[in-house]
């Protein structure tokens, strides 16, 4: 991280971090097979089953949207832990490679977002929910670089409570 936030991501080669790391480029390309993009999201969960399980396991007075809504607040840019000018959130906006990453990160959720909606919400047809889990999954890109992102957020949640009933 080191080297990308100094020099840019772009700037940066794999052999240079497999030097700075003191290991071969293969030893890292072990570890991390998605290469320089992998390292920057190192952190990352299987975020597609951990957004399953923040439907799955809401409290009882807790609606699917809000239970999204507060598991996205979680995440980058949104983390209350980061800072929204910090350096590693710059890079990744900066970085187009890392800004589709990131934004692939969302999108490859919607197989799971909609299985959860329709096991939780008993909903007779798939395709609204997976109309709605896009446009959901495309929010956090959308926001990201808003001035108040969460505040942003927050709107386009307000607005689909307002325009979609999740019960059959």
């Amino acid at each position: 991280m080191r080297l990308f936030l100094e020099r840019g991501f772009d700037r940066v080669t794999v052999a240079e971090i497999a030097e700075e790391a003191e290991t071969a480029v293969t030893t890292l390309f072990k570890y991390f097979p998605g290469g320089k993009v992998a390292l920057v999201f190192s952190h990352e969960e299987d975020r597609a089953a951990a957004l399953a399980d923040a439907v799955r396991n809401r409290s009882a007075d807790t609606d699917p949207l809000t239970a999204i809504e507060d598991f996205i607040g979680t995440r980058l840019p949104f983390d209350p832990h980061m800072d929204a000018a910090s350096p590693l959130l710059r890079l990744i906006f900066e970085t187009p490679e890392l800004r589709a990453y990131a934004r692939q990160k969302w999108t490859d959720c919607e197989d799971a977002l909609m299985a959860v909606l329709v096991e939780q919400c008993g909903y007779p047809d798939d395709a609204p929910l997976r109309a709605l889990a896009r446009l959901i999954l495309q929010s956090p890109d959308i926001v990201a670089q808003h001035s108040t992102p969460r505040a942003a957020l927050a709107m386009i949640f307000a607005n689909l409570r307002r325009g979609w009933q999740l019960d059959a």
